[in-house]
C-alpha cells in the first residue's frame, strides 16, 4: 500500500464526488496511517480491522468507508438523499449509482457473514444475493437477518429451528446475531434506545469476523487459544447487551434510502 501522506486516489475522488466530507477523508487518511503502523509493528500478527486495498475501486472504497463507520451511515444517507438537489443528468446518476452499488456491497458483506457462521444454507444466501437492497442499508448481520425474514427468505419456523440450533452448537458470534435479531423481533415499537450502540456491535462484528481470519491463518497452539477463551464470556456479554439496545432511526416518507429498522417494512419502490 502506498504511503497515506499520498491520497489514496479513490479516496480523492470519493471526495471530489462530494460523497465524503473534508473532515471523513482526513479520518480516511489518519485511518490508513493507523493500518500502515499496525503492519509494521505487528507483521506476524496480521491486522485486525478491515484493510483498503492499494488498488480499491470508488465502489470498494466507499464501501469501506460505510464498513468501518468512518462515514456515518445516517449522514451519507442523507447526503445520498439531498443528491437531486445538487446535481442533475449524467452527473446524478453516476452518484447515485456508485452510492448504491457501494450500498449492496457492504449488505452482500452482511448476507456472507449470515453464511460464513452457518447460519443460513447456500440457497438461502444466493436468494439473499439476489434480492439485495440498494436503496438502504443493511447495517449489520442482525439487520440482514431480520431482512430476510421480512422477504420470506427465511420462514419463521426455519428461524425457530436456527435459533435452537444455534443455542447448541452454534460460535458465539452467531448466537449474538440470532439473539439479536430475536430480539428485535419482540422489541415494542415505543423503545427507542440510545443510536451510539450500533457503531459499537459494528466494531464487534467486524473484530470478531477478523479476528477469526487471523485465527485461521495463524492455527495458534491450543493453549494459546486457551488463553484467549478467558476473555470470551465478557465480550459475548458486552455484545450481546450492544445488540439488544442497537436501532438506527427510520427515514424520511419522501426520502430515496432509508435505513433498516426493527420491525420496519421497506418503503415500496
Amino acid at each position: 500500500m502506498p504511503s497515506p501522506s499520498h491520497i489514496h486516489p479513490s479516496l480523492a475522488q470519493v471526495r471530489q464526488l462530494g460523497l465524503i466530507t473534508d473532515d471523513e477523508l482526513d479520518d480516511a487518511i489518519a485511518e490508513l496511517e493507523i493500518i500502515e503502523l499496525q503492519r509494521k509493528h505487528n507483521e506476524e500478527e496480521g491486522i485486525d480491522v478491515p484493510e483498503l486495498a492499494a488498488g480499491a475501486g470508488l465502489v470498494d472504497t466507499l464501501a469501506w468507508l460505510l464498513l468501518t463507520d468512518l462515514l456515518p451511515q445516517d449522514d451519507f444517507l442523507q447526503r445520498v438523499r439531498d443528491l437531486p438537489r445538487q446535481h442533475g443528468g449524467a452527473a446524478l446518476l453516476e452518484r447515485q449509482q456508485l452510492a448504491a452499488d457501494a450500498l449492496r456491497q457492504v449488505n452482500r458483506q452482511a448476507i456472507d457473514t449470515l453464511y460464513d457462521e452457518d447460519l443460513i444454507d447456500q440457497w438461502q444466501r444466493d436468494a439473499a444475493h439476489a434480492r439485495l437492497p440498494a436503496d438502504r442499508l443493511l447495517a449489520s448481520p442482525v439487520a440482514a437477518l431480520r431482512d430476510m425474514l421480512r422477504q420470506g427468505i427465511l420462514s419463521a419456523p426455519q428461524f425457530e429451528a436456527l435459533r435452537l440450533r444455534t443455542r447448541q452448537r452454534g460460535s458465539e458470534l452467531g448466537r449474538i446475531i440470532v439473539d439479536g435479531a430475536a430480539q428485535r423481533a419482540h422489541r415494542p415499537a415505543y423503545a427507542r434506545p440510545v443510536t451510539w450502540v450500533m457503531p459499537a456491535l459494528l466494531l464487534v462484528v467486524v473484530l470478531a469476523v477478523a479476528g477469526r481470519a487471523i485465527m485461521s491463518r495463524q492455527a495458534p497452539a491450543p493453549a494459546t487459544i486457551a488463553e484467549q477463551g478467558v476473555e470470551r464470556p465478557e465480550l459475548q456479554q458486552n455484545a450481546a447487551h450492544a445488540v439488544e439496545s442497537a436501532r438506527l432511526p427510520g427515514a424520511g416518507p419522501d426520502l430515496s434510502i432509508t435505513v433498516v429498522q426493527d420491525g420496519a417494512t421497506p418503503p415500496a419502490p
